[in-house]
């Protein structure tokens, strides 16, 4: 079901395995599109600490890690990314409460944005059962400086052992913006480029595992990088 992606990155080329991350300089490019995504290494790469998971029962932790961050480098959404899920796959061996999800947004350049987090168990087939009752929505306003979102869910969510999906989906933008990205098929690849250059979401880029899908029904491409979504709890004795 779930799919390799060899994935280039521009100031770095990414040659990905499911085993193997290997790290090589390349030339400044301009961003590259992948599927409504843009991808864009900006400056030098610097290893930084690794989020790791603590097995702590009385403190509150994250499920699973981001990675490595790539400081300047950024993965974008654009009103082509309406309706798909980037998010990561993380395995609980207790029962895990949901405290929080948070996200970071580093620019958002777009009126009218609305996030969903979505969590989905992971079934012994690979199939993908939404355990969300109450939708987990998150405006993101327009704002030219970093903005971190931690939002609690409305219900209280338990996860029971085994393997789940935790993914953001850009739901929403404005009717403006998407009334203009229906002409998009008429424009010129200059004219395509600048649209993208104004209308994007900008998110922080982390060296490990995320998947992705056009639409719940299809199944997950995996990726070499994410955009940090995290999710915070408690384990052990709920």
């Amino acid at each position: 079901m779930k799919t390799n992606f060899t994935l280039p990155l521009y100031i770095l080329t990414l040659c990905l395995t499911f085993n193997s991350l290997c790290l090589h300089p390349a030339i400044a490019q301009e961003p590259q599109i992948i599927g409504g995504y843009l991808l864009d290494g900006k400056d030098s790469f610097e290893e930084l600490e690794a989020a790791v998971l603590t097995e702590s029962k009385s403190k509150v932790k994250n499920l699973g890690g981001k990675g490595m961050k790539l400081p300047g480098g950024s993965i974008f959404m654009t009103p082509e990314s309406v309706g798909k899920e980037i998010g990561s796959l993380v395995k609980t061996k207790h029962p895990f409460l949901v405290k929080a999800i948070s996200f970071t947004v580093e620019e958002n350049r777009m009126e009218g944005c609305k996030a969903n987090l979505r969590i989905y168990r992971m079934e012994s087939d690979d199939s993908l059962v939404n355990i969300v009752t109450i939708p987990i929505y998150q405006d993101i306003p327009k704002a030219a400086e970093e903005t971190v979102f931690s939002i609690a869910p409305e219900e209280s969510i338990i996860l029971q052992p085994g393997e789940y999906y935790i993914s953001l989906c850009l739901s929403e933008i404005s009717r403006e913006i998407m009334d203009k990205w229906a002409e998009a098929e008429t424009w010129s690849e200059e004219e395509r480029f600048d649209k993208y250059r104004q209308d994007r979401i900008f998110f922080p880029l982390y060296l490990k595992s995320s998947y992705t899908r056009e639409r719940p029904d299809l199944p997950l491409t995996r990726w070499g990088v994410n955009i940090g979504l995290t999710i915070y709890g408690t384990s052990g004795s709920i």
